[in-house]
């Protein structure tokens, strides 16, 4: 199923009919230039033998290629825009889904990855499949004029076939390491998006210490840069390198046919113009050939990274789509039992669990533990986004079968400790404006937001207050259970106090809530119903009265 799935993706990442399409255009207007030059041909052949004044249509026919060639130049051009836009956004659309679905453990390992596809291998895909019409248009232009040559002269013919064997094999064999050099920066750009993430995601620590981003720059960033440079300098000036010894080859030829192509080959000199004035046409279209090789091979590297990037993140979890029915199955639970999940990052690496819990509708569980714990983790295994390696799941003492545990997730509304706060109400359907407002009054940040455009005002605040809206969305998005990790701590003690006194009972009564909640606010221990205390990876239900400091 996977593999099929990869396919149809891969498949639908090239419109291969409209590119067929476009290369007919293409030979369609190559041909018509070829059809010039043969009539320019005839033209100089007739007049060396004094015909020409008896021919009147000549100009008709001129007129005819000229205008075929402007029509289907003028529909390629305007036809290769639309097609190399549309397949850029939507080989970008692709990723993004892609992204959607993945595995989070997985999107975050091949996080690199993903904006090395999006910001470069988009790129040479697109600019390989737009040079690819020109290719293909070229290489029958090629075999046009090598018929039309052969018709000329096959003892010419002959000889030029021989050169551009000799020099055809010369670029393939000097090309090969080109195409591995290639490779080469390739992978220097995944490590090049990595630093710089890492500038980015570092800027305020490197802000204060200039000497950890001088640090980054020049001992990590500057010699990937410097190494791919040359390594890409290297690969295309052998390309170069190759192209000017065909290039060599090929004016040595025409040298040899007008000098000598008389003499050895007894041939009239209106053929031998002919014939050398269609060998320098068909020249235009090899190096169009051997400049697009590199494009090409650039390409197939970057397609081949795509293809492996789609692979890795693509799983029957990350397919599996859930559906409205199962939705609400799961929003109106009674109860909700964890049994005997367990996780671990490898062998011989931290673990968590087996770990057992039962969470009742409306019922407020807070979890403590050190640092290192397992909280966090025990929390991403609840809400799915860590695959377990085993463990069960019941809603109202009935099972959830294997294939459906990943709908569980639909119950929960988190807010992370590295929460992500966006700027709209995504999926959200016809938001509530007098419930914002509400929650924005309770929350204390009527002064300071409003809703507008179904978005806030502004997000432009504290930590503490931002996390106020983070939870607010989540609010709205009406799920069951709330996931806090570490909440109240960017809170001030003021609005902290009045979280756990205060709020806390009215998600719980009036909004229909159930909270788990990853707490050190020991003060408040006992405004939970259930105290969970979590170590070296295993949870323990501890008496919440008793944990309290007073």
């Amino acid at each position: 199923m996977k593999k099929n799935v990869l396919k149809n993706n891969t498949a639908n990442l090239i419109p291969i009919k409209s590119i067929i399409g476009y290369s007919v255009l293409a030979i369609i207007s190559g041909l018509s230039g070829f059809g010039f030059i043969t009539i320019i041909n005839k033209i100089i052949s007739m007049s060396m033998k004094g015909e020409l004044a008896t021919k009147n249509d000549y100009l008709f026919m001129f007129l005819g290629t000229i205008a075929v060639f402007f029509i289907t130049r003028k529909w390629l051009s305007s036809g290769i825009i639309k097609l190399s836009q549309k397949m850029f956004w939507n080989m970008r659309r692709d990723v993004v889904k892609l992204i959607l679905k993945a595995p989070y453990r997985k999107l975050q390992e091949y996080k690199d990855e993903v904006y090395s596809t999006l910001t470069s291998d988009v790129n040479n895909i697109v600019n390989a499949s737009l040079i690819a019409i020109n290719f293909f248009s070229s290489i029958i232009l090629i075999a046009a004029c090598l018929i039309y040559m052969a018709y000329l002269s096959i003892s010419l013919f002959a000889m030029c076939l021989g050169v551009i064997a000799i020099g055809v094999t010369i670029y393939l064999v000097r090309s090969r390491k080109s195409n591995q050099q290639i490779k080469e920066v390739r992978e220097l750009e995944r490590g090049f998006v990595n630093i710089f993430n890492s500038i980015l995601g570092g800027a305020k620590e490197i802000n204060i210490n200039k000497d950890k981003g001088e640090d980054i720059y020049e001992n990590r960033l500057k010699g990937i840069t410097v190494t791919g440079e040359k390594t890409y300098v290297k690969a295309f000036v052998k390309y170069l390198n190759s192209e000017i010894i065909s290039q060599l080859l090929f004016y040595a030829l025409v040298t040899f046919i007008l000098v000598y192509g008389d003499k050895v080959f007894s041939i009239p000199l209106d053929v031998t113009v002919s014939f050398v004035f269609v060998l320098l046409y068909v020249l235009g279209p090899i190096v169009n050939i051997m400049t697009t090789i590199p494009i090409i091979n650039r390409a197939k590297v970057s397609f081949s990274k795509m293809n492996k990037l789609k692979t890795e993140l693509q799983s029957i979890e990350g397919e599996s789509s859930i559906e409205t029915s199962n939705k609400e199955k799961y929003y109106n639970f009674n109860k909700l039992e964890i049994q005997d999940y367990s996780f671990s990052y490898g062998e011989d690496k931290f673990s968590v669990g087996p770990i057992s819990l039962e969470i009742d509708r409306n019922e407020v569980v807070f979890v403590y533990g050190g640092n290192g714990a397992g909280k966090t983790t025990f929390i991403n295994t609840i809400l799915q986004l860590y695959n377990l390696e085993s463990g069960n799941v019941l809603v109202d003492d009935i099972p959830v079968p294997e294939e459906r545990v990943e709908n569980i997730k639909e119950m929960f509304s988190p807010v992370f400790s590295d929460f992500y706060l966006f700027d709209e109400f995504y999926g959200i359907k016809d938001v509530d404006v007098n419930k914002v407002n509400h929650y924005l009054d309770l929350f204390e940040l009527t002064e300071k937001v409003t809703v507008e455009n179904n978005k806030f005002s502004t997000t432009n605040l504290s930590t503490g207050q931002r996390k106020r809206l983070a939870l607010i969305s989540a609010l709205l998005e009406d799920r069951p259970i709330l996931v806090l990790d570490e909440w109240a701590a960017d809170q001030d003690p003021h609005f902290r106090k009045k979280f756990y006194e205060e709020i806390i009972p009215i998600i719980i009564e009036q909004e229909d809530k159930t909270i788990i909640a990853i707490t050190h606010d020991d003060r408040y221990y006992d405004k939970s119903d259930k105290l969970l205390k979590m170590e070296y990876g295993r949870l323990v239900e501890v008496n919440r009265v008793l944990e309290t400091v007073f």
